[in-house]
């Protein structure tokens, strides 16, 4: 439950000052923890990045000085700082006489210890540690097992990758007996990755470390990389950050920043209210997250006594008490009679034979129990089928590569959506009823069915090579395609099924990723289908994982840009504002090529923060420069719904660099306005707060009602170029004309797109269009291109 809100007025305002930005991983958790200490106390903060993963150079830092003092008065605004990393803690103490004297200054998250001590003991701040939990893994490895004395740690040559080997070699360092080795995947091929690591001996423990980027600089996934580790070695697994799952690996040490900032946050509050701190000034026991696989523990023969005492054991099956503990007291009387019987057998045969027969029945129970915590152990509690660690086993046991089968990994399409329209307890009953009928028809075929994660299923058809039109996949598809009545509705379902069969080279394991990824590929070409696996769809993967570590180096590397188009009034040709589009530094990549991954990577949201930030700089040099300002849209996507502190983003873009609201417009598409959903609602009443304007994209490609126009809070419609292209000539122009007039009709102005001739100009101008898009009058230029352009000699 989280905390009460605070309804009187503000208190007091911290400002945080952060070494990185907004897309830090380590931001959000923060944040989170601030906010559940500050929020009920009265505190609000404001937000300053000092970005210093891209611009940490000396000059860099003298910038953002002259910048910060430009635009903050830290006595007059603020009763407290808060720091966060080092490079934070590092301005305050260089700019601490000229910024920072006298007033409260609390950090967190800073790796040097050195630099902490001499914050808290040269400078007078209150600070927290952050100490990289890897060292304490592997001694902690060391306690557990204490029979393996082989090493393996493996790592790549990232910063964070680089920093876990000298902890490695630290350790090593302490522990002459023990035998370490390393593989850094970052100077092998990655193709190769799965015989290194079959090569590691069997009587060795794994340490996981940060081991992500490979030689060719692509940046792999958690899950992947976890994925090839397990599938390529049967050792004990221990890693420095936490998962909260099974996953194959024993045991997890991860430090937990949402709590580390809320104790921080703590010592602020204090230090505002005027209460003294009774705790040390550097805090340097980091709190953390300490995690257990138990099916591992038994797998290796780990005792849990131990563990810390605070790690958390998860997959842990129903114990014998959980069971039957309401039993325990019948089952003492039993056992005392049992006692007794036994004592009176040397008196009668009789009793003696009762008592045996007792035992048995007693031993009988005891082996149906231990069966069904076996049992329990290999299914899904929930579905009651195998899951997915089971499904792997069998997988591995029962099959070779000289086996005929086919792997089928099924998810629904869209499930989420029916979570959030009905319900997580209707939904949860109609994942029951599809695993159901999954069951009966894998049953009836002699197929293994698993779950293989939330709304996800594994099929394994043995002595078949299935492809897209096999009629056991058209069944499945008809099966899921089937209306389920709810109430007085019918839910109709779909799913994407990838299908990966045998070829007498790949191991199992292999074909449940190469599933995987062509269950992906079947929901990038439109879901309701089946895709089957080749190697060109890994080709393909590889491209986009090369394409996926260009974006990554973009979003790090200061690697996007805008540019700008600009928008001309159809009557004077006076320009009205521009357009903002994001490119990517990176030679050959397109929007149209990196923007669907974007999307489909989940990255949407962080590309959004990026370009609105450049924008609303932008707005900020042109200003000045002493140039006359004009509104410039900005791309809204209907994925970036999620980001819910986007709205605040803004906000604090707009106070830092003090533009107006008026400057800035969002373009979202209709989508997004048609699901009328209370968080999307929400959302254009804060824009509309803040004085942006909304402009509704691509009105001519979807829906294109003009009728929910009249509803939905837009100021502009922009006409795309596909209804230029196909309505703007002799004979439908009249439709084009028509909507104009329309829209004009519901007091709303429209912006025409894809404009590139003449005649199409002065057609749209006579048909009273308002403002005009295209490369009849401009493609999109540079910033210095586009503040200077003039349409009148058009």
């Amino acid at each position: 439950m989280g905390s009460p809100i605070y309804k009187g007025e503000v208190q007091h305002r911290v400002l945080l000052l952060t070494s990185y930005n907004s897309q830090y991983y380590t931001f959000e958790p923060q944040v989170e923890g601030l906010r559940e200490i500050f929020e009920p106390n009265g505190i609000e903060f404001d937000l300053m990045f000092m970005d210093a993963k891209k611009h940490g150079s000396t000059k860099d830092i003298e910038t953002f000085h002259n910048y910060f003092v430009e635009r903050v008065n830290i006595q007059r605004d603020y009763d407290g700082v808060l720091l966060a990393d080092d490079e934070a803690v590092k301005f305050a103490m260089q700019y601490h006489e000229d910024i920072f004297h006298d007033i409260p200054i609390v950090f967190f998250g800073v790796n040097n210890m050195t630099l902490a001590q001499m914050a808290v003991e040269r400078y007078e701040m209150y600070g927290f540690f952050e100490n990289d939990y890897l060292v304490d893994t592997m001694e902690l490895a060391i306690k557990l097992m204490p029979d393996k004395k082989v090493y393996y740690g493996i790592h790549d040559n990232s910063p964070a990758g680089l920093a876990d080997r000298v902890l490695y070699n630290r350790v090593k360092n302490n522990h002459p007996e023990y035998e370490f080795n390393e593989i850094n995947i970052a100077t092998i091929p990655f193709e190769d990755l799965d015989t290194v690591i079959q090569k590691i001996p069997s009587d060795a423990v794994l340490i996981f470390m940060t081991c992500f980027t490979d030689s060719v600089k692509i940046v792999h996934s958690t899950n992947e990389m976890t994925n090839i580790i397990i599938n390529n070695t049967d050792i004990p697994i221990m890693r420095n950050f936490s998962s909260g799952f099974s996953d194959g690996v024993l045991g997890s040490i991860g430090i937990d920043f949402t709590i580390q900032c809320k104790m921080a946050a703590k010592y602020m509050t204090d230090l505002l209210s005027g209460k003294s701190i009774k705790n040390d000034k550097l805090v340097v026991d980091t709190p953390h997250f300490s995690e257990f696989d138990y099916l591992m523990l038994q797998k290796y023969d780990i005792d849990e006594k131990k563990l810390p005492n605070d790690a958390v054991i998860f997959n842990r099956p129903l114990t014998f008490v959980d069971m039957y503990g309401n039993l325990f007291p019948t089952l003492g009387l039993i056992f005392l009679s049992m006692v007794s019987l036994l004592g009176a057998v040397y008196t009668t045969v009789l009793i003696g034979k009762e008592t045996n027969n007792e035992l048995r029945e007693s031993k009988d129970e005891l082996i149906k129990s231990q069966e069904k915590l076996k049992y329990q152990a290999e299914h899904d509690d929930f579905l009651d089928i195998l899951n997915r660690r089971s499904a792997v086993d069998y997988l591995r046991e029962n099959f070779t590569i000289k086996h005929v089968y086919s792997v089928l990994m099924i998810d629904i399409d869209n499930f989420k959506d029916v979570n959030e329209t009905y319900g997580h307890q209707l939904a949860d009953e109609i994942l029951k009823y599809l695993a159901l009928e999954l069951e009966h028809m894998a049953d009836a075929r002699n197929w293994m069915i698993a779950r293989y994660g939330g709304d996800e299923f594994l099929l394994m058809v043995p002595n078949e090579q299935l492809d897209e039109n096999s009629n056991s996949i058209e069944e499945i598809l008809n099966m899921f395609r089937t209306p389920i009545p709810v109430g007085d509705e019918t839910i109709i379902l779909s799913c994407s099924i990838g299908i990966s069969v045998s070829d007498g080279a790949t191991l199992p394991d292999q074909h449940i990723m190469n599933a995987e990824i062509a269950m992906y590929e079947a929901k990038v070409r439109g879901r309701n289908k089946a895709f089957k696996y080749a190697d060109e769809l890994k080709k393909k993967v590889r491209e986009e994982n090369k394409i996926k570590a260009k974006i990554l180096d973009a979003f790090d590397n200061d690697g996007f840009y805008m540019v700008y188009q600009p928008q001309i009034d159809a009557k004077t040709k006076q320009v009205t504002g521009y357009e903002a589009l994001v490119r990517i530094k990176a030679e050959g990549l397109y929007p149209n090529v990196f923007i669907p991954i974007l999307e489909t990577s989940g990255w949407i949201g962080r590309l959004g923060r990026v370009t609105t930030e450049l924008v609303i700089k932008q707005l900020a040099t042109w200003r000045d420069e002493g140039k006359k300002l004009h509104p410039v849209s900005i791309n809204f996507s209907s994925n970036q719904i999620g980001d819910t502190g986007y709205v605040d983003f803004i906000k604090g873009l707009l106070s830092s660099y003090n533009i107006s609201g008026e400057f800035v417009e969002i373009e979202i598409t209709e989508g997004l306005f048609l699901e009328r959903t209370d968080q999307a609602e929400r959302l254009f009443e804060q824009f509309n707060e803040l004085g942006i304007k909304l402009l509704m994209d691509d009105f001519g490609t979807g829906y294109s009602s003009l009728g929910y126009l009249t509803y939905i809070p837009v100021d502009y419609v922009k006409l795309d170029k596909s209804l230029v292209d196909g309505y703007l000539e002799d004979g439908k122009d009249s439709f084009i004309k028509d909507v104009i007039q329309l829209v004009h009709d519901i007091d709303k102005k429209v912006i025409v797109e894809g404009v590139e001739e003449k005649w199409q100009y002065e057609k749209l101008r006579a048909f009273s269009a308002d403002i005009i898009q295209g490369y009849y009058f401009s493609k999109p230029l540079m910033p210095g291109d586009a503040i200077e352009f003039r349409a009148d000699d058009k």
